[in-house]
């Protein structure tokens, strides 16, 4: 499909100095894998988007209702909106009773004065008064999606988990402290078959996480990411790193001591995702269990061994 003359030559000799990104073609359970994480994408993509709707109509009905729940994506303010539809039905509502119920669906988390200022607020909204229940109706739509998506995203994080447990590394990869099912899902599902792969830099080049420089004469310019793999890879990795990198994490001595030297840290977030990327692809080629404090006990081997 190329048409430049210079193009078929430069493309030959990519591929005669191996520099090509190979395509791996996942089969069997990491195919179907794959499937589910791209299934499960496109649901909480939906998920978001009904969210976001259901605020800005909230914000039109009854825009207090922010100031006592503060993230409408939890149960209570959920089960709130499905039960009551509108501001009215809160403002005839007894304090005590809507507390306890409150609490009860919070476990402890909304009390009676949340229900009362709730309620006070419902009696002086500044939301439309008109066309109310047309709103009223769209948010009870809304919410019905959700229910139907939550329930689609739940069996396929359960579909996953036992599609992994016909995968007979992914038990050593669920052993790594901050990867979940969805996670090891997913980077199973996008790499296919580690073993098809020769070096961690092949791996590192399908996650489009290898490292890149443009530089001329004197002039040396900034090691970069290409971007040039699997977006969803990378994003996965990412979120992962996050959980890595938490207190007690496995990663979080690494993140530190890299932001300790003065580097970002959205660069050094990409660094360990680099990092976790290769311990994953080195646990799976070695057919090795996850060492928490491999560093150290490799220390301690080379100290013996001289």
């Amino acid at each position: 499909m190329k048409t430049d003359d210079k193009d078929p030559r430069v493309i030959a000799d990519i591929i005669k100095l191996g520099h090509s990104l190979s395509i791996v073609i996942p089969e069997g359970d990491a195919a179907y894998l794959r499937r589910l994480n791209n299934s499960r994408e496109r649901h909480i993509r939906e998920r978001t988007a009904l969210l976001n709707q259901l605020q800005q109509l909230v914000f039109l009905l009854f825009p207090e209702f922010k100031k006592v729940m503060k993230d409408i994506r939890c149960k209570t303010p959920i089960y709130l909106l499905k039960k009551y539809l509108t501001p009215m039905a809160i403002s005839v509502l007894d304090k005590d009773e809507l507390g306890v119920e409150m609490r009860k669906k919070s476990r402890g988390k909304f009390k009676e004065q949340h229900a009362e200022r709730l309620i006070s607020f419902a009696k002086n909204t500044v939301g439309i008064k008109e066309g109310v229940l047309g709103l009223s109706m769209d948010i009870q739509h809304i919410l019905i999606q959700l229910e139907m998506l939550n329930t689609l995203i739940a069996e396929i994080e359960s579909e996953m988990e036992t599609a992994l447990g016909r995968i007979s590394y992914s038990s050593k990869l669920l052993s790594i402290k901050g990867l979940g099912v969805v996670s090891v899902a997913g980077i199973i599902g996008e790499v296919g078959d580690f073993k098809k792969f020769q070096t961690r830099g092949e791996i590192m080049k399908l996650a489009g996480l290898d490292l890149y420089e443009i530089s001329s004469g004197k002039w040396k310019g900034r090691r970069k990411i290409s971007k040039r793999g699997r977006s969803l890879l990378r994003k996965i990795l990412y979120y992962a790193a996050i959980q890595t990198i938490r207190n007690n994490g496995i990663l979080h001595d690494y993140y530190t001591r890299l932001t300790g030297g003065g580097m970002k840290r959205m660069m050094a977030l990409v660094a360990v995702s680099r990092k976790l990327l290769g311990i994953i692809y080195a646990i799976v080629r070695d057919d090795s269990e996850y060492l928490v404090n491999f560093e150290s006990i490799k220390r301690q081997v080379i100290k013996k061994a001289a």
